[in-house]
């Protein structure tokens, strides 16, 4: 979850509370938040990674707010001045087609002001702008450009400016590979014929989304009108970035400026801040939290988590939700508010109605002792997909032709079947990670699909793998006899030959005279296909084999 730092001080004065009050940590509990540390002034605190809104000292403070004062606060102040404008050029729509903007007019800024203000920006960008792809927010000095707005792409020969901390312009190509935020992010624009521009109507530009803005319009301590933008990929991420940016600045003062945003073939104003209506049944309220509320008492404790619920309709009630709110989005998250403003603490235990005494189930036992029994013999499990492709399950390994249970309409050439082996995706596994220091020992416990006359079987195995620069057959064997003896399972050896062992290095694992199961030293050939550097010795069990019938299927 997000951790963010702040000021006590600052949140303090935000919120309304006197500089010396105590209970601050509780008060941050009953807000979905949790202190982690203090030093001095400044506070760490854990935040849900639904609640964007609390990202920063404003959305704390409104939250506490509204949770000590029992109401909302929440409004907006609204410039008297026209939108401003920007162009959407159609060049824009091929490589990162999506932005939304807003402007703030009359703002003082100071310094833990803007500390709050890049920390929230950044935490957005991790969270829902998926570390920028999905999302990316630029914040600039309005007084220092000249509106209406263009947004375009360009081809990198084509772009120059001074990007922000620097003194010397680049070109587009010079700023993915010289500057810190370049190299951080060039992944995302870095394949694209043309990069993203927002300029000025004198062509000064702005920034190069969703990479870096440009050093002529930093935000500075004499900024008292900015400018947001915010471009992507994804619409709802880009709209809930900048609703949360916007109403956030504004808990620090200052007015609210629309701007008019005309693309191609369609023209839109931004931001959108309406309040969004759910409805809030009582009777759901009751099931789902245990709880007696008349509704005079659930309109109380919605307002006092910063909604505005309307007058009941008998056991009805119609709640409109702030727009930052946007982890609002079905009546149970509105119950859980109900929960959180009555206090988990004063929620009343209740005794079950039958009491029993809960056990495992056999197969659910046997599943724990094998995780336990490779995790104590120094094995890390691992989880891979179960959707995978014929060379990974049969061309690299260099096992038979078999029949798989395949998809009809794959969407990738990677994921075109189910795979009925655990062996080959550990392989597939160690060749990814050969860059991984060694030793190397994982395992996986997992299911694999076959075909069977009644149709697809759903079959429980474990296999796990050693890779190092020197394993023999006699290292895995051992972690078999091992493992089944943990299980209290008496096994025999007997000789294989069969792909992907080597010949003579491999073993049949046999348990009451049927075979449950294959080890060995992996072929070099297998290993070279895979792209693996060092040598493997496996074990793949059908440890189905072992678990009672009914917890197949209840386990």
């Amino acid at each position: 979850m997000p951790t963010i730092t702040i000021s006590s001080a600052d949140l303090k004065a935000l919120a309304g509370l006197p500089e010396g009050a105590e209970g601050l940590e509780s008060l941050l509990s009953s807000i979905k938040c949790s202190q982690e540390s203090e030093c001095g002034d400044e506070i760490q605190i854990e935040v849900t990674s639904d609640r964007p809104d609390l990202f920063s000292t404003e959305g704390i403070a409104r939250a506490i707010r509204s949770y000590t004062k029992g109401a909302s606060e929440y409004s907006i102040k609204t410039s008297n001045l026209d939108p401003l404008r920007l162009t959407v050029d159609r060049s824009a729509l091929q490589v990162r087609p999506i932005i939304m903007c807003a402007a703030v007019r009359e703002i003082s800024l100071g310094q833990e002001a803007a500390r709050q203000f890049m920390q929230l920006q950044e935490k957005l960008h991790k969270t829902y702008g998926a570390d920028r792809k999905k999302a990316s927010i630029g914040v600039y000095d309005l007084g220092k450009v000249k509106p209406p707005f263009r947004y375009s792409a360009g081809l990198p020969t084509d772009i120059t400016f001074v990007p922000l901390d620097s003194t010397a312009p680049l070109g587009g190509r010079e700023i993915l590979e010289l500057t810190p935020k370049g190299k951080e992010y060039a992944w995302i624009i870095s394949d694209q014929k043309r990069f993203p521009l927002l300029s000025d109507s004198g062509g000064r530009v702005l920034s190069m989304p969703p990479i870096i803005n440009s050093e002529e319009t930093r935000v500075t301590s004499e900024t008292s009108d900015l400018f947001i933008d915010v471009t992507g990929l994804d619409e709802k991420s880009v709209g809930i970035c900048l609703n949360i940016m916007v109403t956030s600045i504004l808990e620090r003062g200052g007015r609210l400026q629309s701007v008019e945003i005309n693309y191609p073939d369609k023209t839109t104003t931004t931001p959108k801040l309406e309040h969004r209506e759910h409805r809030l049944r009582l009777e759901n309220a009751e099931a789902v939290s245990g709880l007696k509320i008349n509704a005079d008492e659930a309109v109380r404790l919605l307002a006092s988590m910063g909604h505005r619920p309307r007058k009941p309709m008998g056991r009805e009630i119609i709640v409109e939700v702030p727009p930052y709110r946007v982890d609002i989005l079905h009546e149970v998250d509105l119950i859980e508010d109900l929960i959180m403003a009555f206090g988990l603490n004063n929620v009343p235990p209740e005794y079950p109605a039958v009491a029993t005494e809960g056990s495992l189930l056999p197969g659910n036992r046997l599943r724990s002792r094998v995780r336990d029994l490779l995790v104590g013999a120094g094995f890390q499990e691992i989880a891979t997909y179960m959707l995978t492709s014929r060379e990974v399950m049969v061309d690299k390994p260099k096992l038979p032709q078999r029949r798989f249970v395949e998809i009809a309409s794959p969407v990738s050439s990677d994921y075109t079947l189910v795979r009925d082996l655990l062996l080959p995706k550990i392989l597939d596994f160690l060749g990814r990670n050969a860059h991984v220091n060694y030793p190397q020992r994982v395992f996986e416990y997992s299911l694999v699909v076959r075909e069977s006359s009644g149709g697809p079987a759903d079959l429980e195995h474990v296999a796990a793998a050693i890779s190092d620069h020197k394993v023999s057959f006699e290292e895995i064997q051992a972690v078999a006899a091992a493992l089944m003896k943990g299980i209290s399972k008496e096994a025999s050896f007997r000789p294989l030959s069969s792909p992907p062992f080597i010949e003579g290095r491999a073993a049949e694992i046999i348990v009451d005279g049927a075979r449950v199961g294959a080890l060995g030293e992996v072929n070099p050939e297998a290993l070279v296909n895979f792209g693996i550097q060092c040598p493997v010795a496996a074990i793949e069990l059908e440890i189905y084999r072992f678990i009672p019938l009914e917890s197949l299927f209840r386990g």
